[in-house]
């Protein structure tokens, strides 16, 4: 069969899967998003697969419930990963230009990544994504792109993401076992931040918070380029167990009640009502205050901004973040932007989508839940072609939208 023009991103989130499908539109030159779903999975947990049976019939559902929409098959799938299993940390490399002309290459350029790369790594993690934070040449530092330039040493420095090749391969068995296959596997927060944050917010320093709900992620974003990520292996989901235990009702019941509800500062409590809570068998309920329902939620929510603070703390960047931007199913509740202002001390943040001069979409796709399938069309698709690094993806420098190197196609501590 012929290999359609159709792209789709897949978000392998905490407990479920999200995917969107989309093409070129010619007419306004982005972009456009044709089709979107998101559905549960009870076989992938923080981002890693626990049942490979149950994760490819979800992959099966969703994927073939898209195809099934479009009457087109899925032309090329990119797939974006996450989880504590992921590591990330930055390297340097050099490569000494020993010609007569001097002229530095593009294969030198790759040379130089190639050996910031050779670097110990656990013996089952491999390396997901390198991107290139800045070369130097001769030690004159500051340089975005040296091809064409002179000099005798080329440096360059890497952020470089590694990951566990059991998780990576089993996320891989439970695609490819319905029959797709995978053209590019991502770290998911490096789309992400490169599509919803702005080049004004790179620049000037920025945090970009993905709030899932068995994970979070974090990247810290400065002189236009990603200097540190992290994944956090918890998120929202415990404050639906919080609400499901406090108030004797079943995670269903709990998750409905957050996500109508829910409210994480107190300025949000519009008006002082009752809600209806049901029992765990379902067959009573009794009314509780929605100050009651805040009470629950908001130190749940100060615990996991304050378990992102203490990580920022650590990673070298602490002063350095100026905006924040937070996305991901979790940021859609009321006052979480707040609260995240108060604990990180940063002086603005926002609810952050994929930029819109990007994309051409309906407004259900308008949705944080889809930002990093979306991220993940567009990263790959303004990709120039992609070097074959393994499963592992390399970025030239700058933005990585339109500035993409070649990727092979292949592959509670809360208590609650």
């Amino acid at each position: 069969m012929a290999k359609t023009n159709i792209i789709a991103g897949l978000d392998v989130g905490s407990g479920k899967l999200t995917a969107v499908a989309a093409a070129h539109d010619f007419e306004t030159n982005t972009l456009q998003i044709l089709a979107g779903r998101s559905v549960p999975c009870k076989g992938v947990r923080g981002g890693v697969v626990s049942d490979i049976r149950e994760t490819s019939a979800a992959v099966t559902h969703l994927l073939g419930g898209i195809e099934r929409e479009l009457g087109k098959d899925i032309g090329s799938l990119f797939v974006g990963v996450r989880g504590a299993h992921l590591e990330s940390f930055c390297n340097h490399g050099t490569y000494n230009i020993s010609r007569m002309d001097k002229e530095i290459t593009q294969a030198d350029m790759e040379l130089a990544v190639e050996n910031a790369k050779a670097m110990p790594i656990k013996n089952d993690n491999e390396i997901v994504n390198v991107i290139t934070q800045g070369f130097s040449i001769d030690k004159l530092r500051g340089i975005n792109n040296p091809e064409g330039m002179e000099g005798s040493l080329l440096e360059v420095d890497v952020h470089i993401t590694t990951g566990s090749s059991t998780h990576l391969n089993n996320l891989a068995k439970a695609i490819q076992r319905p029959g797709y296959k995978i053209d590019g596997t991502f770290y998911g927060l490096v789309p992400l931040g490169d599509c919803v944050l702005t080049q004004e917010e790179k620049e000037i320093g920025a945090m970009i918070i993905d709030l899932g709900g068995e994970t979070m992620s974090v990247g810290i974003y400065m002189e236009g380029i990603l200097k540190f990520s992290r994944d956090i292996p918890y998120g929202c989901d415990l404050i639906t167990s919080d609400l499901s235990r406090v108030l004797h009702t079943s995670r269903q019941n709990a998750r409905e009640i957050k996500e109508k509800y829910g409210v994480a500062f107190p300025t949000f409590l519009d008006e002082e009502g009752e809600v209806p809570v049901l029992s765990l068998d379902g067959r009573s309920s009794h009314d509780i205050k929605k100050s009651y329902i805040l009470d629950i939620i908001q130190p749940r929510v100060e615990e996991l901004f304050e378990q992102i603070q203490h990580c920022v703390a650590t990673s070298g960047y602490k002063n350095c973040p100026v905006v924040g931007v937070l996305t991901g199913g979790g940021s859609q509740m009321p006052g979480m932007t707040d609260q995240a202002v108060n604990i990180l001390g940063l002086k603005e943040v926002r609810r952050g989508i994929v930029q819109r001069d990007l994309i051409t979409a309906g407004e259900e796709f308008l949705d944080p839940v889809y930002s990093t399938a979306m991220a993940l069309t567009v990263y790959a698709s303004e990709g120039a072609g992609y070097e074959d690094y393994g499963r592992d993806s390399y970025h030239k420098g700058g933005s990585v939208l339109g500035k993409l190197g070649r990727m092979i196609k292949g592959l509670d501590i809360f208590g609650g």
